[in-house]
């Protein structure tokens, strides 16, 4: 008989806990019970606090034979005007004596009540503490329920708990001061699995949101919402300034870039970082992985493609179409996820689904000691190498920083790299200066690496299928779209007046 609101009070005209003391509520039902012929043989009652303070009482009661329990409770408001539940997950004598007598998560041990009420209707009742395990009785002692996947949920959420290690310190810590239920939760369920869900469930509302917004408006939220990691403010971003102004880059970078993430995968919408060690290529990109959802080409394994599904950006950092490519993505498969198509993904089989698709916009970043080529027997194929210059826009990083100028970043700021690529923002926005030219070297859109070194190449004579070679590469840009007509033909003039 919890204690009942007052609007239940004023609608039924019920009573309350404090209308009765033990015994009474007892014997009303005793009645109740007795009413409908079901013989009672023993009962004991308990006097509790509720949540909220005020008092309600419990009745264990144990009858000859089973019955339903709704006609006594209908027989309890209508005559005795008492409004009653039942606790359906008492199944024995021995569990009501235990929920009475032993203080647990719910009810710590100054709620029990010492003063219970008991009867037996053969006026000898058997001791409570007969019915309790020997450990229940211990002095202080309190019963902690089994944990469930949701309450497993809730402790992580509660101790911020984000990896497996932490997981297991935590089971140990509160196992030392006496709750073992979440250590004995680990060790009967798969701990990485568990979290696995628990950090599914918790990141999923923000993938949502962020499903809702472009690449765009992603590096303008982390801008205005986050803050600079380096050192001293701004470091990351003033070193990738002086790598990219040293191969003449500053400004072309990063409007392709932004152009990139606008358009997503496509042809001549992957960018490649080309050059030899030390230029930096790898220190222009690795701040996305702080920006979005990152996926890199794995080590090895069965499912090399899983982080794939819900990637938001792919990085391909020291990138080879090696031997082992295959395994990962066959040549033509990549040529394809270039071009923006779906990709087929294998899964494992307690996903639900053997196989499953990537159909995202996830554009592509690489970097590489050379161009992506396709080799057989050793030997590249050329006419693959071309194909693929028609899907991948090569930036060459010519400079290398001197020995006794490098220096070293721990971590790539992600804030610093958020802020340079927004910067092409406004150069895709306002694409001509105030002389009407184009604002930097992007808008001619090469192929070649060649056009992008750090200085002008020196002037050699060049063979006639060299210069037919790069003006058919410009046609191709200008056939798919990449080059205007105006870009094209400054861009012919170029190539014919080096000859």
């Amino acid at each position: 008989m919890v204690f009942p609101s007052d609007e239940t009070v004023a609608t039924h005209g019920c009573k309350t806990p404090t209308d009765f003391d033990r015994q009474s509520f007892r014997v009303a039902c005793i009645e109740a019970h007795t009413f409908f012929g079901n013989e009672v043989v023993e009962t004991v009652c308990f006097q509790e606090p509720h949540a909220d303070g005020r008092p309600h009482l419990n009745l264990l009661v144990r009858c000859k034979k089973q019955y339903r329990w709704l006609k006594v409770a209908q027989r309890l408001l209508q005559h005795h005007k008492i409004f009653v539940g039942f606790g359906q997950n008492i199944k024995s004598w021995q569990e009501g004596v235990v929920y009475g007598r032993v203080a647990s998560d719910h009810k710590p041990p100054e709620g029990l009540d010492k003063d219970y009420d008991q009867w037996h209707v053969g006026g000898l009742p058997t001791p409570l503490e007969q019915f309790l395990p020997r450990r229940y009785q211990t002095e202080g002692f309190v019963r902690h329920s089994r944990l469930t996947g949701l309450a497993f949920y809730d402790l992580c959420v509660k101790y911020n708990l984000l990896d497996v290690d932490q997981v297991w310190a935590k089971a140990t810590a509160l196992s030392e001061l006496g709750d073992r239920a979440l250590l004995s939760y680990l060790l009967e369920n798969d701990c990485s699995s568990s979290l696995g869900k628990v950090l599914k469930a918790q990141q999923a509302k923000e993938k949502v949101r962020r499903a809702g917004l472009s690449r765009e408006q992603l590096l303008e939220e982390f801008v205005s919402t986050k803050t600079c990691c380096c050192v001293t403010a701004g470091h990351c971003h003033g070193l990738m300034k002086e790598i990219l102004q040293k191969n003449n880059l500053d400004g072309a970078f990063q409007k392709e870039v932004m152009s990139v993430m606008r358009a997503g995968r496509a042809k001549m919408r992957n960018i490649c970082l080309v050059g030899d060690t030390d230029c930096a290529k790898s220190f222009l990109f690795k701040g996305l992985r702080g920006l979005f959802e990152v996926y890199e080409r794995p080590e090895g394994g069965s499912y090399q493609l899983h982080d794939l599904l819900g990637a938001e950006v792919v990085f391909l950092n020291d990138f080879e179409y090696d031997a082992d490519a295959p395994k990962w993505m066959p040549w033509q498969y990549f040529k394809d996820f270039l071009e923006g198509s779906e990709v087929k993904v294998a899964v494992p089989k307690q996903s639900g689904s053997n196989q499953l698709l990537f159909k995202g916009t996830a554009p592509v970043f690489l970097t590489a000691s050379q161009e992506i080529v396709l080799k057989k027997y050793g030997k590249e194929v050329t006419r693959e190498t071309d194909q693929m210059r028609k899907r991948i826009r090569y930036f060459k990083l010519s400079y290398q920083v001197p020995e006794d100028q490098r220096q070293e970043v721990v971590k790539v700021c992600s804030h610093c790299s958020a802020r340079l690529y927004l910067e092409g923002k406004a150069l895709l926005d306002h694409p001509t200066s105030s002389s009407g030219q184009a604002s930097d070297p992007a808008s001619l859109g090469p192929s070649s690496s060649a056009l992008f070194t750090s200085a002008p190449p020196p002037k050699r004579v060049r063979l006639t299928d060299d210069t037919v070679k790069q003006l058919k590469d410009a046609k191709d840009l200008l056939d798919l779209g990449v080059l205007t007509q105006a870009e094209f033909q400054e861009l012919k003039a170029k190539v014919l007046s080096a000859v």
